[in-house]
């Protein structure tokens, strides 16, 4: 497959057929995340392959717990607003309960460049970890190759970050269940695999004249 075929084929699946992800080809993905490029060569991730689907329903429950835990508190300031929530993550977050295999992207805090030297010079450095993120441009780098290795294989994926306010429901349970305990480690997001299901939408792009800048 060319390279701008294999792109053009990526999008977010929600809908999956019958058919297993072998362990093999999980492997393979992976494989392909790990070649990606990272702050000072940190890597700052571990993928965690979920094929059981009871600790998948476990993961699910995990989200909907702190999906519930917000709405209820939402409820007296927003009614209306608590409600669509609630359908939000029926709808965009639980369907990877029906996906053949779930993948729990774990990261790591990283330190971006200048972060000490502008502490020891008696400034406010969290900006740039925080706001920056740079970390996050490593993890996207990875994530995107599983996800087109993914496609070349013949499988749909979803990269998830809605579920991210339950991280500390998720990573328990990849502490607990699958002996996952890397000190510092945290939910970066979940990627959802299997066969999609035929012809699956995807919105529209935005035009390259309105994303780019041309200086000459």
């Amino acid at each position: 497959m060319e390279f701008m075929e294999l792109v053009g084929k990526r999008q977010s699946v929600r809908r999956y057929k019958e058919g297993d992800v072998p362990v093999s080809d999980i492997e393979k993905m992976v494989d392909a995340a790990r070649t990606a490029p990272s702050g000072k060569n940190s890597q700052p991730w571990h993928f965690i392959a979920i094929k059981d689907r009871g600790l998948i329903q476990r993961v699910a429950e995990a989200v909907t717990e702190a999906n519930e835990a917000i709405c209820k508190k939402l409820d007296a300031v927003d009614g209306e607003k608590a409600e669509r929530f609630r359908k939000f993550v029926r709808r965009f977050t639980l369907f990877f309960e029906d996906a053949p295999a779930l993948i729990a992207v774990m990261s790591r805090e990283y330190e971006p460049t200048g972060y000490r030297e502008i502490q020891l010079a008696g400034m406010d450095p969290s900006w740039l970890r925080d706001e920056k993120n740079p970390g996050m441009q490593s993890l996207g780098a990875a994530i995107e190759h599983l996800c087109l290795r993914a496609i070349e294989l013949g499988y749909g994926s979803c990269w998830l970050t809605s579920a991210n306010y339950a991280d500390k429901g998720i990573a328990a349970l990849m502490r607990d269940e699958a002996g996952f305990d890397e000190p510092g480690s945290f939910l970066a997001a979940l990627i959802s695999l299997g066969l999609p299901e035929d012809n699956p939408k995807s919105p529209p792009k935005k035009a390259l004249s309105e994303i780019l800048t041309v200086v000459e």
